[in-house]
């Protein structure tokens, strides 16, 4: 009986890497926003260098079509082949 219960609230590959796409550019955002906040005043530039830092760094939702139909990952720049879910 528990084992049907944790198989229906089990998520989507796509809910799944859209959520940890999500997690992932706020995290670095607020990290990056906190370090550059260390060594700049307030100003625009404060606001988009985390920006441009948390969207070049963080893992992009990567889809592949295939022949049993979309496969969702994340690719990230570190990283040769996507990770798959």
């Amino acid at each position: 009986m528990i084992y049907l219960w944790k198989k229906s609230i089990s998520m989507s590959p796509k809910i799944k890497s859209f959520l940890i796409y999500g997690v992932s550019f706020t995290a670095l955002f607020l990290i990056s926003r906190f370090i550059v906040s260390q060594f700049m005043e307030q100003g625009m530039m404060t606001m988009f260098i985390p920006i441009a830092v948390a969207m070049i760094i963080s893992p992009k939702p990567h889809i592949e079509e295939t022949e049993n139909g979309r496969e969702y990952g994340l690719k990230s720049i570190f990283l040769k082949k996507p990770f798959k879910f």
